[in-house]
């Protein structure tokens, strides 16, 4: 019996049709649903996967760059813990090489401005600099992450955060919602595996103390440090980790996030690492975007000193 069809209806629902020799099944898209408002589906089933193979892809909302790519990271993203437990443990061993990554090139999105370079009669690039000012960030961090925004394509209306590799060429970007009018989707992500890339790498200085933390608010404000982009630690940044890190790591998560902070803590304290990592928590209710927001650099300077490690 394959259990993979059950750990993917457990939390996607029951699904509109399944190949049971191909592997192939399709389930009503998550994220187009909840852009309906229609949270218990949408009656499409635009969201088609093959545990075979090891892939999803939404026919619908892949062309905003939002839903494709290996079901795992579709586990981590709408099943919890125990669905991800289950799913590594049943998959098959997927023979995945880097050519189809390699072929991607990213590119930044239509309209895309630099912020630094705006001037004062632009009036939406006045709404994202203020949308940036009022969570702490001013002229220094917009121009050294190259923040801009766009107002038009598909990611109109959104702060941009371009990530570039250890060559400086650009391999993904985040795509933040900037004005007060509500959305249902505050970020949009570009056509790209996420796990395969180390976001801003050619920032990241493995000789000194490195910070993990959650998103790219936190890790525009943190120094040295590098977003997981979620909760969880990729096989490519672990690697780089084991390979390349010669001072502490500090696993820096969000306030609410403790359990996963000890669970990361736990992964890394193993073999050469063992002994370099550290843990830092947040006062509650607070991440470090929102601690710089409030307090600054000092804010960030106490939070960071109070690193430590684990006892056993």
């Amino acid at each position: 019996m394959n259990y993979l069809p059950t750990i993917f209806e457990s939390f996607l629902g029951e699904p509109r049709k399944h190949n049971h020799e191909t592997g192939q099944m399709a389930f009503d898209c998550p994220a187009c649903s909840a852009d309906k408002g229609e949270y218990l589906g949408d009656g499409k089933g635009n969201l088609e996967m093959n545990y075979n193979k090891g892939v999803y892809k939404c026919w619908v909302c892949y062309e905003t760059n939002r839903m494709h790519g290996s079901l795992e990271n579709l586990v981590k993203k709408y099943g919890n813990t125990t669905h991800l437990k289950e799913y590594l443990l049943f998959k098959p061993d997927y023979d995945y090489t880097k050519k189809d990554s390699e072929r991607i090139i990213i590119r930044l999105p239509e309209g895309y401005k630099k912020l630094s370079e705006c001037t004062s009669k632009d009036y939406m690039s006045d709404l994202a600099k203020k949308y940036l000012k009022n969570r702490g960030i001013g002229d220094d961090i917009i121009e050294e992450f190259n923040i801009g925004y766009t107002i038009t394509g598909d990611f109109k209306n959104r702060i941009i955060i371009p990530s570039y590799d250890e060559d400086n060429y650009l391999n993904y970007f985040i795509a933040r919602w900037f004005l007060n009018k509500k959305t249902k989707v505050k970020y949009l992500n570009p056509h790209a595996e996420k796990s395969e890339i180390i976001f801003n790498e050619n920032k990241v200085n493995w000789d000194a103390t490195i910070y993990l933390v959650e998103g790219v608010t936190d890790h525009i404000v943190v120094p040295n440090s590098i977003p997981l982009l979620g909760k969880f630690l990729s096989t490519n940044l672990k690697e780089k980790l084991l390979e390349k890190s010669k001072a502490f790591i500090v696993i820096l998560l969000d306030s609410d996030a403790y359990e996963d902070a000890i669970r990361l803590y736990r992964e890394l304290n193993v073999s050469d690492l063992r002994g370099r990592i550290k843990l830092c928590l947040p006062p509650e209710g607070h991440d470090p975007s929102s601690i710089y927001q409030y307090l600054g650099s000092k804010g960030i300077v106490k939070l960071l000193s109070s690193s430590h490690n684990l006892s056993d």
